[in-house]
């Protein structure tokens, strides 16, 4: 009996076998077993390591270490010989071993890029894929191929390598580099704050990977083009580290993650509208009353006494409320907490007596807001934050580049010297890079000698880093600085009560003798437009649930009256006050991109071509620095 249910079981597989030749005779291995000889080829090998002994998934066993087997099996491990060779005798035996006994005895494989090539053992794996087994026991020896950052499945090899040379992978596994870093450091950081674990690092990653891997897998995200690993590393960005975390709950948040895990996935695309004047204009008319009253809730980061960002959203807000004080409920939140958790908790009670949309005012607010955009997906989420890829959220902010670029020209055509002061910090994360770029092409436009000096501050309130970077650009030749205000300074809060950032003239010590320009923003067309459209149920556009619908960042430009310089016309002159009216209206008629290329950064790479206008995007992924900049250490 068992020899003829091991002959059938034989013929079974061998049909799947030729089924998945004549399926796959097209791919490079031709349908048959791939080669760990043939994978290497042409790669440089630096050495193996024995990792010893362990259970691996079967799933990840897709080849074989020499050739000499790989035309007795399929791509998928079943055999192809004619029933009545030794080979398939053999095979039979060992599945009539497997019915009886079960197939013990270890077999040795080597691990090449997170995958298995069978040195002894081919027919012992063959048989247990034909009946399901989800795992073998293995001899492992891992193949170390030379660090090649060009190669992206090597880097990412490689980020588990750096951590532990020794680490076994299980079925842990990423398509972007980096992710694994991350899994890293969010492991670390829990355990950091939560003593009573006295797990390893490598113990909590399998331990939670593999309860993930197992509910993540239940909701049916095959579709995704997402490992189990990558998709953990998005859910720890949302919900945080789920360490031992209830089954239910998991799946629960899980199915909470979908739009995201579609995001991250490049399944969907984050789209920009680039706002116009033109754009704006339909907020001005009579929008018609909906149903009982549009109910709206703002999150602000501290007060508007003591955040500059708050006061400017405020006032807005508060010229709206006086505007559709029929029309519009208006609910506010102050002191936005810096914990996850905390501010999680604070926006979902803001919401939880019902509201129609939600705005977060600071991008600090991001990670709270995604997560309530992820569970309530009929509401109206929108965060005040450049876009970030992959990130599933509304965004809006004003296309700062803009303003600044204006300032550049404005701070190149007072200063004699050709050498300008900007003074910028890291506490505005969300006044990355572009900006300062945008500010030279400005001053290099009204002198292509200009040289900008970048002083980056660490501490906003800190008045002695002030003086510092003053010292330092006046010591350097600067007499013009560009300098921000401090949103959350209350001297300046009482001296500078509306006022985003200054443009003065510098003595020889650094003192500023002159002010130039004052900048500031008005939030107010942005709010009024996106009410409006509410109003008049033109909610569409602001989504962003559902598996057909991308987010969308909204980037306001100066035409908009969203922000503006307002020169000190006794100081700059008639000729400044020209200046600067005719540059504003070039880039408020769209007739003037500042990244309009040539671009080239301070390595002297061509980063803009000629003729170019890169997108709002590129312009916000900006990681160097235009070519006239200097960073100075503080």
């Amino acid at each position: 009996m068992a020899d003829q249910e091991s002959r059938a079981a034989y013929l079974n597989a061998r049909k799947l076998g030729r089924k998945y030749v004549s399926e796959h005779e097209a791919s490079e291995a031709k349908g048959y077993l791939p080669v760990l000889e043939d994978r290497i080829r042409g790669v440089e090998i630096v050495g193996e390591i024995n990792l010893g002994y362990y259970e691996i998934p079967l799933q990840k066993v897709i080849g074989t270490r020499t050739a000499s087997r790989s035309n007795s099996f399929a791509g998928n491990f079943m055999p192809l010989l004619a029933d009545d060779t030794e080979f398939a005798l053999k095979w039979q035996a060992v599945y009539q071993s497997q019915l009886t006994e079960g197939i013990r005895e270890h077999i040795k494989v080597y691990e090449y890029l997170n995958r298995y090539y069978v040195q002894e053992g081919n027919k012992r794996v063959s048989i247990l894929k034909f009946v399901g087994a989800a795992s073998v026991y293995a001899n492992v020896i891992r193949i170390l191929p030379e660090r090649n950052e060009s190669n992206l499945e090597i880097s990412i090899y490689y980020e588990f390598l750096d951590f532990d040379k020794r680490m076994y992978f299980d079925n842990l596994w990423f398509s972007k580099k980096g992710n694994f870093t991350k899994l890293i450091r969010y492991t670390q950081e829990y355990l950091q704050n939560n003593p009573d674990v006295k797990e390893s690092v490598e113990n909590v990653i399998a331990q939670t990977h593999r309860s993930f891997r197992e509910a993540y897998k239940s909701e049916k995200t095959t579709d995704m083009n997402l490992t189990s690993g990558d998709a953990l590393v998005e859910y720890i960005g949302i919900y945080g580290y789920p360490y031992m975390l209830r089954r239910k709950t998991l799946q629960k948040n899980i199915k909470n993650c979908r739009a995201q895990f579609l995001m991250a996935s490049g399944s969907r695309q984050r789209n920009t509208i680039e706002v116009s004047a033109a754009d704006t204009a339909e907020s001005s008319k009579k929008p018609r009353l909906r149903f009982g009253k549009l109910k709206i809730a703002f999150a602000f980061e501290g007060t508007e006494q003591d955040n500059l960002f708050t006061r400017f959203h405020t006032l807005a807000i508060d010229r709206m409320e006086r505007k559709y004080t029929d029309k519009v409920e208006i609910k506010r939140l102050f002191n936005f907490s810096p914990d996850p958790e905390t501010a999680y908790n604070q926006l979902n009670g803001l919401i939880s007596d019902g509201v129609d949309a939600l705005f977060t005012t600071s991008p600090t607010m991001a990670t709270a807001s995604l997560r309530i955009a992820l569970e309530n997906t009929e509401l109206i989420v929108l965060n005040c934050g450049i876009p970030r890829q992959g990130i599933n959220l509304n965004t809006y902010f004003c296309k700062m580049y803009d303003l600044t670029f204006l300032c550049g020209v404005l701070a190149s055509a007072m200063s004699k010297s050709g050498i300008i002061g900007y003074m910028n910090t890291s506490a505005f994360d969300h006044m990355p890079t572009y900006d300062m770029n945008a500010f030279a092409l400005g001053a290099r436009l009204i002198n292509p000698r200009s040289q900008v000096l970048d002083f980056r501050l660490k501490l906003v309130n800190d008045w002695n880093e002030h003086i510092t970077a003053r010292r330092k650009f006046a010591e350097l030749g600067a007499d013009v600085a560009f300098c921000r205000h401090s949103p959350d300074n209350h001297l300046d809060r009482k001296a500078f009560n509306e006022v985003y950032a200054q443009i003065y003239g510098l003595n020889k010590f650094g003192y500023p003798v002159e002010s130039y320009a004052a900048a500031t923003f008005n939030w107010e067309p942005f709010y009024d437009k996106v009410i409006s459209d509410l109003l008049q149920g033109k909610t569409k556009l602001y989504e962003s649930g559902g598996d057909d619908c991308n987010p969308i960042h909204f980037g306001w430009g100066l035409s908009t009256g969203i922000m503006d310089l307002f020169p000190v016309d006794f100081a700059i002159g008639d000729n400044g006050v020209k200046l600067v009216r005719i540059f504003r209206g070039l880039i408020k008629n769209t007739k003037f991109n500042p990244f309009e290329g040539p671009v080239y950064d301070n390595e002297n790479t061509l980063r803009f071509e000629s003729g170019y206008t890169p997108t709002l995007l590129e312009i916000q992924a900006m990681n160097w620095y235009e070519s006239s900049v200097t960073e100075l250490n503080p």
